[in-house]
């Protein structure tokens, strides 16, 4: 074991396995996990339903590098299913219940896993071996203890691959930053079928012995209830559950503060507003932090900033990270330039599994990941995100590619062109409009023919647009090309939407 430190920083290349057992031995009675119908899990009951499904996945030829699929619900069985990947010294690769038959068969044609886990209502742990020929072979495997899956710009999913070390050093990087107490659990209000959503509810709190308070369905008001009964110090959360916690409180929904000693919010647009009112009606400081499924919680605001900090800025690089804006060129810019984030440290991923992204990543001369945002970085080194490179649309903490939703626009019968393209949402951040121009002679169709048409087409609902504008002619820009951000601004005018 390897052991890392980085400005007061500490943290290992440990898997999460002998983690979480070290604590259960020192104290099995203690409380790991809160699950969704409020069963009380000690850390001994965890333990010994991890080593039941280690078996399980061994009898189905899992061995050290082999990925495991599992369907990310909010199960104790699916933190079990987690911890024995674990032992096994395989990959943990959840993926979302909701996602699409489509979507499902590509991972399963693609990953290359040992091993399917789903579990069942009753939390029976069923496990279906994959054939042995279909299995990866990466040498990268060794190193990977997670796969998240993200959105890609061709509508094929990308893997990214996460080793331990960049795990603990998220998480511990978190409790740093929020000044946690030993006995502060984590409220577990994101789903667990990502990189981060995983790492900062599930490994958070059982590589740290934190008790786990899940959330699940989304409800802001159990949410706020259960983060008090369970003494939650700490949350992960997109802009949407901020809002919704603090229009709970101004509809008179919900009284009372919070526990929570901070709350990250990232994944999308916030107002100033959300910043400050969360602050004065609910006590929480929510600290904007910027990250994604590659370089996991890389910056953030911090307690001590003042509060017009917090709500204009994106905060500070964890510690031993670096950031800064990059040119066209590749080259790091003066501090104050806008240009493309790019970002080096110990939280950054080993790269994107082959056929899943691979070859994909994209870095400056110096080996910085560039991730498709716009930033500026200031001279006291604050970095504020200001723009998408990246052509996708976030709603909601939710990455959607238009790119996907226009291919299959284009497949129904009276569409000659179509751009799919944000419109500012508040309580969403942002929201998807599909601009369409309709081929010579056919009838224009409405919103619930495009809803039908998506849905026959076998897309995903969370990739269904909002909306849909039908226009005579559509923007184009200098280079012959569709103007999107034309088209957006004249959706958003359209609907009445303002940034």
């Amino acid at each position: 074991m390897a052991e890392f430190r980085a400005d007061g920083l500490t943290w290992t290349d440990e898997r999460l396995w002998p983690q979480f057992a070290a604590h259960a031995g020192a104290d099995p009675d203690a409380l790991a996990l809160i699950d969704c119908d409020d069963r009380r899990w000690t850390r001994r009951e965890l333990y010994g339903l991890a080593l039941d499904a280690t078996e399980r996945l061994a009898a189905a030829g899992v061995r050290a590098g082999s990925r495991i699929l599992v369907a990310g619900v909010k199960r104790a069985e699916t933190l079990a299913v987690a911890l024995a990947a674990s032992a096994c010294e395989a990959t943990f690769c959840p993926y979302s219940p909701k996602l699409s038959e489509a979507d499902r068969q590509v991972l399963e044609v693609r990953l290359g896993h040992a091993a399917h886990v789903m579990i069942g209502a009753d939390g029976a742990i069923i496990v279906a071996e994959a054939a042995p020929q279909g299995r990866t072979a990466d040498p990268r495997d060794r190193d990977t203890v997670l796969i998240g899956f993200t959105s890609g710009s061709t509508g094929v999913p990308k893997a990214v691959m996460h080793g331990a070390a960049a795990l603990n050093y998220a998480t511990r990087a978190c409790a740093a930053i929020a000044a946690l107490e030993p006995g502060d659990s984590i409220l577990g209000i994101v789903p667990l079928d990502s990189a981060p959503g995983f790492t900062f509810t599930a490994h958070f709190a059982l590589s740290q012995g934190r008790p786990l308070v899940f959330v699940d369905p989304w409800d802001p008001v159990v949410a706020m209830h259960r983060a008090v009964a369970h003494d939650s110090g700490w949350a992960i959360m997109v802009p949407t559950h901020l809002y919704t916690m603090v229009e709970a409180v101004k509809t008179g929904a919900w009284s009372g503060t919070l526990p929570l000693r901070a709350a990250a919010v990232g994944g999308s647009a916030m107002t100033a507003e959300l910043i400050a009112d969360a602050e004065r009606l609910l006590g929480v400081k929510a600290l904007r932090m910027f990250g994604m499924s590659e370089c996991m919680g890389h910056c953030s605001t911090r307690l001590a900033d003042p509060l017009a900090r917090r709500q204009r800025s994106d905060g500070v690089p964890f510690p031993g990270t670096e950031e800064e804006a990059f040119g066209p060129d590749g080259a790091a810019l003066p501090r104050g330039s806008r240009g493309q984030a790019g970002v080096r440290g110990p939280s950054l991923f080993l790269g994107y599994a082959e056929g899943l992204g691979a070859g994909q990543e994209r870095r400056s001369r110096d080996g910085f990941f560039l991730t498709g945002d716009e930033i500026i970085r200031d001279e006291d080194g604050f970095v504020t995100v200001v723009g998408r490179i990246k052509d996708q649309i976030i709603r909601g903490g939710s990455n959607i590619d238009p790119a996907e939703i226009e291919a299959v626009l284009l497949r129904h019968p009276a569409v000659a062109e179509v751009a799919v393209v944000a419109v500012p949402e508040p309580k969403l951040g942002e929201q998807a409009c599909a601009v369409c121009r309709i081929r010579e002679g056919a009838t224009p169709f409405a919103f619930t023919e495009m809803v039908d048409h998506l849905e026959r087409e076998g897309l995903s609902r969370k990739k269904w647009p909002e909306h849909l504008l039908i226009v005579e002619e559509m923007a184009i820009g200098a280079t012959g090309k569709l103007d999107k951000k034309a088209m957006a601004a004249r959706a958003a005018s359209t609907l009445g939407r303002r940034a």
